[in-house]
């Protein structure tokens, strides 16, 4: 089966080199048990609440000293003290990826098209939580030119910044303005690695997306040898690699959500078991886990609709991926594509926001 694959943020097409990589080898998943199809449940866990952004392709959600930040195909927002998503810069610029180094101090990759149609990389620097911006000077990629950045975050004990490109990963001691190859190399073919996630000791960086051919790839990066171990058919091809989550009571415990469900490692990456699967290619771009009930994981999909309103359909599993719920929120004509999820506590209750594909941005309290 043929599918097309289109990108949102970068605007370019699909390469078709085949890249050779160095280290590590395929990966075993194992197949999950088989399980009787997820109930559609007579309603959500909890309540749904449109916050706003209607017609925006909230591309990633963030949280820095209890502030959340959207990135969107149309500038940066934030989420202020009355519940209102206001503009925080920006507008009018497709927002690859924001790294939020202080509560005040934040970087935002995004490009724009030159005379002949390509695109130029940019980077933008903000000391007072985007109420202004500032284009900075930098180099990330090889021979003078820049490559995109799709993902960014700050380990704040080595106050250096990572950042991905289409087959790097790179760090910033300078905040943001000279790079290093920390893994890969700049100038490789492939599509976007837009997952990026640090192990809680920091030793450890997962970053991942799609190769050259289609395939899923995920890298484990230990920060100390600068070694990398590649993870490969975790899921039926044409995948790519969307999110990566540590459990939050176990640090042996990490979560991958893909194109074509979720799958999990109790050990750190040496074996893994697929928890969602046989989803005919639906992407799973985020996930989150109830930190007071680790067993209950919250996801939900986008089905590759890039014109045409499709529903918001929450999963979620109460005993760690042995059975899946659903709820579909019932507005009709609407653009229910999940691209972002972020967990985070207000009044000491747990709150989970959805950035969606053209639907803006809804938020669902967990009892």
């Amino acid at each position: 089966m043929s599918v097309k694959r289109f990108w949102m943020g970068c605007g370019l097409g699909l390469s078709i080199l085949v890249v050779s990589s160095c280290g590590g080898s395929s990966t075993q998943v194992q197949p999950p048990a088989p399980v009787p199809p997820p109930p559609v449940s007579p309603a959500p866990p909890v309540s749904l609440s449109f916050q706003g952004l209607d017609g925006f392709i909230v591309h990633q959600l963030y949280q820095h000293s209890g502030v959340l930040v959207a990135a969107s195909d149309n500038g940066v927002y934030r989420r202020n003290n009355s519940g209102s998503w206001i503009a925080a810069g920006l507008v009018g610029y497709d927002i690859m990826a924001l790294g939020l180094l202080t509560e005040q101090h934040w970087l935002a990759s995004s490009y724009q098209r030159d005379q002949d149609g390509y695109p130029v990389y940019l980077l933008f620097e903000s000391f007072n939580a985007g109420s202004d911006w500032h284009q900075v000077n930098y180099q990330f990629g090889q021979a003078g030119e820049n490559e995109a950045i799709y993902a960014m975050l700050f380990d704040e004990v080595a106050q250096v910044v990572y950042a991905t490109g289409i087959q790097v990963l790179a760090s910033s001691a300078d905040m943001g303005q000279s790079w290093k190859v920390v893994h890969g190399d700049f100038g490789g073919f492939g599509q976007p690695k837009t997952a990026l996630t640090q192990a809680a000791d920091g030793q450890t960086i997962w970053y991942g997306g799609q190769g050259a051919i289609e395939d899923g790839i995920l890298y484990q990066v230990d920060l100390a040898t600068r070694q990398g171990a590649i993870h490969t058919g975790l899921f039926p091809n044409p995948s790519s690699i969307q999110a990566i989550r540590y459990a939050p009571d176990d640090p042996q415990t990490v979560y991958v959500s893909s194109e074509g469900g979720i799958v999990r490692s109790t050990d750190h990456g040496q074996s893994w078991q697929t928890i969602l699967g046989d989803v005919d290619y639906r992407f799973y771009f985020d996930l989150v886990i109830d930190p007071n009930a680790p067993n209950r994981i919250f996801t939900a999909g986008w089905k590759k609709e890039f014109s045409d309103p499709q529903p918001l359909i929450i999963e979620w599993t109460e005993n760690g991926g042995q059975s899946w719920q659903q709820y579909e929120y019932p507005e009709s004509n609407f653009f229910g594509g999940v691209r972002s999820m972020m967990l985070v506590e207000e009044n000491q209750q747990q709150v989970i926001y959805f950035g969606l594909y053209k639907g803006g941005i809804m938020r669902m309290p967990l009892p």
